[in-house]
């Protein structure tokens, strides 16, 4: 990694970059929105940079179509390198299984003018890991379980990734492609290809354990057969059932609320409901704070599910999911009711954690047209 220290120097703005191996070349490109047969013109990073913004004055001069993106693309071997400035290709997760889908591997990196940096591997059609190399514990993938093993046996240590998470990312792209990335590669000339954003949307996309709920929950299979916006409801209401269901939030105004979702109302009443459930949540958030003075504890309080204390702030998070679930913007709502389920700390063991898990990502395919994972 040591070789790569310098990465910063070489690309000192955003970019992505795939690194691949066991990928024919002209499937590459037509992944990507390129053409495979098209003329072969080929450049150097400063050519790439160049007709980059060329285009993107092209487009405010309104003088022509153009795509406002270009790239390296180059093989050696049986490796290949794609490589496209200010770019978060590295992190699309759909473009990766795409690419490997018949075979082969990738490594995708992509970073931000926020150094936000963002690393996934793929192979054989799935996400073996995605993550900030800061934040390694919230890595996850296609078989979330196997990830944390998975990157412990990769020769980058937990240490190096948050050292310099691109540097580790550029020496594990070499070390899968054989393409060494540096200022002299760079310099030379490679293909200059130009990507399109107009290719086909992906299906939505569920991990193992995903699918398999579904399966088994009519619910869910229901909602992942066929994601669209009219799914929003039922997506809100259950994200309702989850919060409820681990705080154990019952009165008249949480059932008034839930006549209101199952009814789709949205207006007046639903707006007088939370009036109604703000005042709850002021009201528990006293007895929150008068349990935890009574109790003599010091320091910050927990949200949890073993104190009464703890218990009345999940509380608070669950009527906090009613309040955003009677949204009458319904994407809001969705997005919000999930979030705040989430904060009630919900069940392994009975297999809330996952269906949260996978409402999300289904919320997300429907709301954005891609793929969460």
């Amino acid at each position: 990694m040591s070789d790569y220290a310098d990465i910063d120097d070489v690309f000192p703005d955003p970019a992505g970059l795939i690194w691949m191996k066991g990928i024919a070349a002209d499937q590459a490109l037509r992944d990507i929105g390129a053409d495979p047969s098209g003329e072969v013109v080929n450049a150097d990073w400063s050519r790439v940079q160049a007709t980059l913004w060329d285009s993107y004055e092209d487009d405010e001069n309104e003088d022509h179509e153009a795509s406002g993106r270009a790239a390296l693309f180059a093989v050696e071997g049986d490796g290949a390198v794609l490589i496209e400035p200010m770019s978060c290709w590295g992190a699309d997760t759909a473009l990766l299984r795409r690419l490997t889908a018949s075979g082969g591997e990738a490594l995708g990196l992509s970073w931000t003018v926020n150094f936000h940096v963002s690393v996934t591997f793929a192979a054989r059609g799935e996400i073996l890991a995605t993550f900030d190399p800061m934040e390694l514990s919230a890595a996850t993938g296609d078989a979330p379980d196997a990830v944390a093993g998975w990157l412990d046996s990769l020769p980058v240590s937990a240490a190096e990734w948050h050292g310099n998470g691109k540097a580790a990312a550029f020496a594990l792209g070499e070390r899968l492609s054989g393409i060494r990335v540096d200022s002299a590669w760079l310099a030379r000339r490679h293909r200059l290809v130009i990507p399109s954003d107009s290719t086909s949307p992906p299906a939505l996309f569920l991990d193992k354990q995903m699918r398999a709920l579904a399966a088994a929950d009519p619910r869910i299979g229901a909602l992942a057969a066929a994601p669209g916006p009219d799914k929003l409801p039922e997506i809100v209401r259950m994200a309702v059932d989850l919060a409820l269901r681990t705080t154990g939030l019952d009165g008249e105004i949480v059932d008034e609320a839930l006549d209101l979702l199952a009814t789709g109302e949205r207006g007046t009443r639903a707006a007088a409901a939370r009036e109604r459930l703000r005042r709850l949540h002021t009201t528990l958030r006293q007895e929150a704070q008068a349990a935890y003075e009574h109790s003599g504890a010091t320091g910050f309080a927990v949200p949890g599910h073993d104190t009464e204390v703890g218990r009345l702030m999940l509380r608070q998070e669950a009527v906090e999911t009613l309040l955003h679930a009677l949204d009458p913007d319904l994407e809001k709502a969705a997005s919000n009711a999930l979030s705040r389920a989430a904060a009630t700390r919900l069940s392994h063991e009975n297999g809330d954690y996952l269906r949260h898990r996978t409402l999300t990502a289904i919320q997300y395919y429907i709301v954005r047209g891609e793929n969460w994972l």
